[in-house]
């Protein structure tokens, strides 16, 4: 058990040397100026406060002697003092002012390196939910707490702190070694207690991640048009209220608890703390007294004794803060170890022959059973495939197997012979559209909504309006006042129902030029004699494309090359419509089931 721990001791401290190793890389990259006035104010603060006391002790020890000879050291120590005094108040200043610059521009650097990572991690990650745990952590901490910023800050706050500690223990300790031991001993419970306090706050507030995650969510539901609806529709308003409250009344009570233990532990610290102080001055004043150091060493130990408590306490409280902040770019830089998309090293050539599925299997983190259970299929070039069967029979999963979303656990999927492992994504993915059932309200102009798939012709109108007649939108485009008109309430556009929004996500795929075109249940949300219209029409309209239409509804299987069915994770069936539906299979069984429906 003990080497057990001295080995994960040894892996933090190891990850903790590497972090913050990123934090000041990254700090020199987006903040070189700021780092710079940092490094400078702090060094001169530290001399500043050493040198407080000092000046101290030499103007007392020279306005009990004021004459023409020592009038000008006097001076000259007044006015070095003032400078002391007001020196700092101006560098902070200065400090500000870089840090409102650093403001402006973390988004643009620390934002973007997240996004940046983001657009490569895998879908298979994105299933866990400690995924999205970690996207919320990681934005939090370059957000909400500005971590990698403040942690620099925080660094060289140590730094400087120590310095003034050591430099004024060492000025103190030369008017008498008496005055060191309660200077340090009045610190070491406050110092205990605020790392103790820390660490129990951030041990609890990462406990919370989950619980906040699911406040923000049922925040949101309370602020969307369609789960309010529902709720006073159906009259469970009242019910999600609870759970809000509830989840908040859970974070607010642990947090509250772990409070009332820090402010116990604090004034008990605080107790110390001061009676070593009031100790300190007590010997200073002894000392006075019996002549050991002169007036004037009296008055520089009582600013040194201050000098000394208030950096010592605020080293306890850096520290911890240091600690604090850690754990949070932790959390930031913990986002770019979530799994990314396995991409090849070879460039896709686009196939001449057939997509060929080979045994394959493939399994969602933390599910006991593959979703895909032994797969084999082959589509040809320019065939036309619809994919059907029940819900869970592993369809949508197919899919994305079939694109390169997600690798097969197992077995390999091929494109005239390429193997999807080794060839690079992006390579792949600029031959293939895809219109899933789960698709996108984008709150720009229908152009925007529609071109986005295919950036460099969204400004082709013959190329748009062909897109636009063949999901029969002609209607809707006039209605609402042309291809550049605003879609969606939210920026005050014209808001579309369910259909409409589908009918957009289709064209969206269609009008991407690419070799393979799947669809998966995109018409999920049309009626079955309008959804046979648009499916037909883009059969006919992409006769030069492979295309795969996944469906639950068969009607389109008429228009259809082949006709895959599938069940528990594999293929059952596969042939055309007629021979399907004469074989008296799986298939048959699913196209009588619809028919008694129309």
């Amino acid at each position: 058990m003990a080497n057990k721990h001295d080995r994960t001791y040894s892996q933090n401290v190891r990850k903790g040397l590497r972090y913050l190793n990123y934090v000041l890389k990254d700090g020199i990259r987006f903040m070189p100026g700021f780092l710079t006035c940092t490094i400078i104010v702090h060094i001169i603060n530290a001399v500043l406060a050493v040198w407080f006391p000092v000046l101290i002790a030499e103007i007392f020890s020279v306005v009990g002697n004021l004459n023409e000879e020592t009038m000008p050291v006097f001076r000259r120590d007044i006015v070095l003092l003032c400078i002391n005094i007001g020196l700092p108040a101006v560098l902070g200043s200065v400090e500000q002012v870089q840090k409102i610059f650093m403001e402006c521009g973390k988004e643009k650097f620390y934002g973007w390196k997240m996004f940046d990572y983001a657009k490569h991690i895998s879908l298979e990650a994105l299933e866990n939910p400690k995924t999205l745990d970690s996207f919320q952590k990681a934005e939090a901490a370059y957000t909400d707490y500005e971590a990698m910023t403040l942690l620099i800050t925080r660094m060289f706050d140590i730094i400087q702190m120590g310095a003034v500690c050591i430099g004024t223990i060492y000025v103190t300790g030369s008017f008498s070694a008496w005055l060191i031991p309660f200077s340090l001993l009045g610190i070491i419970p406050h110092f205990a207690v605020t790392v103790y306090t820390e660490k129990r706050y951030y041990t609890t507030y990462r406990r919370q991640t989950s619980v906040r995650r699911r406040i923000q969510y049922l925040w949101r539901l309370f602020c969307l048009k369609d789960p309010v609806k529902e709720m006073r529709t159906l009259g469970f308003g009242s019910y999600m209220k609870k759970l809000w409250v509830d989840s908040n009344v859970t974070v607010v009570s642990e947090m509250e608890a772990v409070e009332l233990a820090a402010s116990r532990m604090w004034m008990t610290g605080a107790v110390i703390k001061n009676t070593c102080y009031a100790l300190n001055i007590a010997i200073a004043f002894i000392l006075m007294v019996r002549g050991n150091i002169a007036v004037g060493q009296f008055a520089a130990c009582i600013s040194a004794f201050a000098t000394l408590q208030g950096n010592l306490i605020g080293l306890g409280d850096t520290v911890s803060q240091f600690f604090e902040l850690y754990h949070r770019a932790e959390e930031y830089y913990d986002f770019f170890q979530i799994e990314a998309e396995k991409d090849g090293e070879e460039s896709y050539r686009p196939f001449e022959q057939e997509i060929t599925l080979k045994d394959v299997h493939f399994r969602y983190s933390g599910s006991d059973r593959d979703s895909l259970n032994g797969v084999d299929l082959a589509i040809k070039k320019g065939e036309h495939v619809v994919v059907v069967g029940v819900n869970g029979s592993g369809k949508t999963t197919m899919s994305k197997v079939l694109t390169g979303a997600y690798l097969a656990s197992s077995g390999t999927v091929s494109y005239d012979g390429q193997d999807m492992k080794a060839l690079k994504r992006n390579s792949l993915y600029r031959h293939i559209s895809l219109v899933t059932q789960d698709f996108v309200h984008y709150n720009f102009t229908m152009r925007e909504n529609i071109g986005i798939s295919d950036l460099s012709h969204i400004n082709d109108d013959r190329r748009l309006n062909k897109t636009v007649e063949a999901v029969e939108m002609e209607e809707l485009i006039r209605n609402i006042g042309g291809l550049d008109s605003q879609l969606g309430r939210e920026f005050g556009g014209r808001e579309l129902s369910g259909g409409e929004w589908q009918k957009v996500a289709i064209a969206r795929g269609m009008f991407k030029d690419s070799d393979l075109i799947i669809l998966d249940e995109p018409t999920s949300a049309l009626d079955p004699l309008v959804e046979y219209d648009i499916l037909t029409k883009f059969v006919d309209l992409i006769q030069d494309k492979t295309s795969v239409i996944i469906s639950h509804r068969v009607g389109i299987c008429r228009a259809a090359d082949k006709v895959v069915v599938m069940k528990d994770g594999r293929v059952v069936e596969c042939g055309t419509h007629d021979t399907l539906k004469e074989a008296g299979g799986e298939y048959s069984r699913i196209w009588n089931e619809q028919a008694k429906w129309y």
